[in-house]
């Protein structure tokens, strides 16, 4: 259905083709064969390479500081209420950022200032402490885990460290015990022992718990078994773990820094992604070019940041032999710069400050069009934000691997590539707000599709669908924000729709979705957000039907009375 310009003076999508600019953009011309010449803006050089710098350093933060964060000493249950208090940061500083942004109409320099907190807080990271406690803990060890050797227990991974805690071992008898002559030679088999060493491992699926064995040896160095002899298998252990050197005495008040860090990280992590959407649909705007074109330097560095970080990290070890994420951050901070400095080289458009914002925004507020593109932004955040936290989960409970894992997220990418760098032209094909549908349609594909699968390959082919439900459909947001949000509310609507996006679903997903995974499965909970897509796409689509009809007959109406105006 065609696609109407609004009345101040923005074209739609649809419409760009026919634009005539004021200034034609420079280009710079590679012969390539046969008398064929490649055409490059030459503005847009230094807006690609800051888009694959900074995508690079924020996937790198993405990747490598929540294992970061586990090795300094932080549970779950931290990280979970670090990102529930991040996204408050994250929504509410999204908003507040618009509305600067169109008040004083400099976006890349507000950008620059959350480059430099984002940069300060990876480098105060290299030297902040553990957060290990320095209580003193104990483990009972049975034959009850363990039935065949040794004496074992699970617990959680904290309690030991290897080679960073003292342990004080005591073996139990049962005084009361009818048997206690029984345990009494069996306590003689065992006298000779002369030392004992402790074997951690992690339990699978479940990255807090760990299973710890107990091997003695006696002077001979034979290991001594003890549950594979029937009269021994009452035998207990209690150890004691002493504080080790790594603790943290003033454990709680570095909680709560770390937990500002996280914090203010996440929210000049996410803010910086808003700002880049504004300077470069600007740009794109501006010289008559492809916002999507744009994205694919997004996606490669997305695809080549971690990657970089982890090969430095396996390569340069500059902290001794323990376990440290300085190359990461490093890497994150060169990446960020660079992207800095590549976006200094591009001439923004500093556009006249707003004014009398709250009553535009009340105006846009009243409009039908605007409250479904609101919910359009949750159905689809709640879709992405589930497949993004519990996808992987779910694809590893029905046995897939971590190779397969990591195929099948990348491969999201790499279909998408081609369709982003030619979106212009589906937009322009489809319709700016057409194409919503098929973005609902393809989230709705994917989550039935998930629901049914009973081995994990097919999950390759079933990232296709992203080509709409994420690629296209985030060009086409952003493009679609141009037609409904009037002068001086641009940046702001931008803003907010990436904060609902991203943020605020993300709460819906972390709780209605996450009580739909432990109570019901992923099957019911993928076949439920598939439902709902399908619905909204109905919904929305038929919206659209009656909108088209509507400015039909307005149109032939018009048409009429000029008709009857030149009659008489």
């Amino acid at each position: 259905m065609a696609e109407e310009p609004n009345g101040r003076g923005f074209q739609c999508p649809e419409k760009f083709d026919g634009e005539v600019k004021k200034e034609k953009s420079r280009t710079l011309d590679i012969s390539v064969f046969n008398g064929c010449k490649l055409s490059i803006n030459k503005t847009f050089l230094p807006v690609k390479a800051a888009l694959f710098c900074w995508f690079a350093a924020g996937n790198i933060e993405d990747v490598y500081l929540p294992v970061f964060l586990k090795l300094k000493g932080f549970s779950l249950v931290h990280l979970s209420l670090f990102s529930a208090i991040s996204v408050v940061f994250q929504f509410s500083g999204a908003i507040l950022t618009g509305i600067l942004t169109d008040k004083t109409g400099r976006p890349k320099v507000i950008l620059f200032g959350y480059f430099t907190i984002f940069s300060l807080i990876c480098l105060a990271f290299i030297f902040t402490p553990n957060v290990k406690e320095c209580n003193t803990k104990q483990m009972n060890f049975q034959c009850v885990y363990d039935t065949r050797t040794h004496l074992s227990t699970t617990a959680p991974c904290n309690v030991f460290q290897t080679h960073s805690a003292t342990v004080k071992c005591t073996i139990l008898t049962l005084a009361n015990s009818s048997h206690s002559d029984q345990y009494i030679d069996c306590l003689q088999y065992i006298n000779p022992i002369e030392t004992f060493s402790i074997e951690k491992r992690e339990v699978k699926n479940n990255t807090d718990l760990c299973h710890y064995k107990v091997f003695y040896k006696n002077g001979s160095t034979k290991s001594i078994t003890l549950c594979d002899t029937e009269l021994c298998k009452p035998i207990q252990m209690d150890c004691t773990f002493n504080p080790s050197s790594e603790c943290n005495e003033n454990r709680r008040l570095w909680i709560v820094i770390y937990g500002i860090l996280v914090a203010l990280i996440n929210m000049s992590f996410t803010i910086s992604y808003r700002l880049f959407d504004i300077i470069v649909v600007d740009l794109t705007h501006e010289h008559n070019n492809d916002f999507g074109r744009q994205r694919v330097w997004s996606i490669l560095g997305s695809f080549c940041g971690p990657p970089i970080a982890g090969f430095l990290l396996h390569g340069i070890n500059i902290t001794g032999n323990e376990k440290r994420y300085t190359m990461a951050f490093i890497t994150t901070i060169v990446f960020t710069l660079l992207s800095a400095l590549s976006l200094w080289q591009v001439k923004t458009k500093l556009y006249k400050p707003s004014a009398k914002m709250w009553r535009k925004a009340l105006v846009l507020g009243k409009k039908l069009e605007v409250w479904l593109f609101v919910l359009l932004l949750m159905v689809m955040g709640s879709c992405y934000g589930f497949r993004a936290i519990y996808g992987s989960w779910y694809l590893q409970g029905i046995g897939a691997t971590d190779l397969l894992l990591g195929v099948a997220r990348g491969m999201s990418d790499v279909y998408g590539l081609p369709f982003l760098y030619s979106s212009k032209w589906w937009i322009n094909r489809i319709g700016y707000r057409a194409i919503f549908i098929f973005c609902l349609l393809g989230n709705a594909i994917y989550c039935f599709s998930f629901s049914f699968l009973e081995v994990p390959w097919p999950a390759v082919i079933i990232e296709s669908t992203l080509i709409f439900a994420y690629h296209l459909y985030w060009v086409a947001v952003m493009q679609y924000v141009i037609c409904i949000a009037p002068e001086g509310l641009q940046a702001t609507v931008r803003a907010l729709a990436g904060s609902i996006q991203y943020n605020l679903s993300k709460v819906i997903t972390t709780t209605v979705g996450g009580y739909l995974m432990s109570e019901y499965g992923g099957r019911t909970a993928f076949r439920v957000l598939g439902s709902i897509a399908l619905t909204y796409a109905i919904v929305y689509g038929s919206y659209l039907r009656m909108d088209h009809l509507r400015k039909k007959k307005r149109t032939t109406q018009s048409e009429s009375s000029k008709r009857i105006y030149i009659i008489y």
